[in-house]
């Protein structure tokens, strides 16, 4: 969990030098490999790491559980955005004050539309189960700090959706790392949890001695 942080920082400097090469684009568009690594840390990766980071850092049996079920759905929706990823030319470019990714399928591949994004000529239903297996595995930890990054990231994310669903992916994780350091309280409350807990365990050592 203590990782999520330093994800982030590499996710948003990866979109640092996206707009560094959008900057020096004669077309204010770049595509290529930048802008296919955001979109791995975005739609793939994060599904995944979320749910294992907190199950990792769970002690509550009820709630290692649950997130075992959404580590399954965040693998599946990683699987489908591998898929459409392996399959797609990834670009980006300015809109507005954000980046735009945008995905073409590329010539010769064939997806079914269920696979599609809305801009693909699909839907974004894949959001639901991709902020279950994000949101809703921050939401079932024990420690109250990343329960309060939850509902960070499930207030940007409606926000967005109402306001602006062009440039989501880009401002959407900007929110989301901001809030990522609301796990450095949570990582000192666990050692905190642990170190008195380990006094407790001790103390009959010692009396008994």
């Amino acid at each position: 969990m203590a990782a999520i942080p330093l994800a982030f920082a590499v996710h948003q400097a990866i979109e640092g030098m996206v707009w560094s090469a959008v900057e020096h684009s004669a077309v204010a568009l770049t595509s290529g490999s930048l802008p296919a690594i955001f979109k791995f840390f975005a739609t793939i990766f994060w599904p995944v790491f979320v749910p294992f980071a907190v199950f990792m850092a769970e002690e509550d049996a009820d709630r290692k559980r649950i997130l075992a079920v959404l580590m399954g759905i965040g693998g599946l929706v990683s699987l489908a955005y591998l898929v459409q990823l392996l399959n797609s030319d990834v670009s980006a470019g300015v809109a507005g004050h954000s980046i735009q990714y945008t995905s073409q399928i590329k010539a010769g591949a064939s997806l079914p539309v269920w696979m599609l994004s809305g801009a693909q000529g699909g839907s974004d239903w894949i959001l639901v189960p991709y902020a279950a297996a994000t949101i809703g595995s921050l939401a079932c930890s024990s420690l109250l700090p990343v329960r309060l990054f939850a509902v960070v990231v499930a207030i940007s994310l409606v926000t967005l959706m109402v306001l602006n669903r062009t440039t989501l992916v880009s401002v959407w994780c900007f929110f989301a790392a901001s809030g990522s350091l609301m796990i450095v309280p949570a990582i000192h409350a666990a050692r905190f949890k642990y170190a008195l807990a380990s006094q407790r365990n001790a103390a009959p050592s010692r009396v008994s001695s």
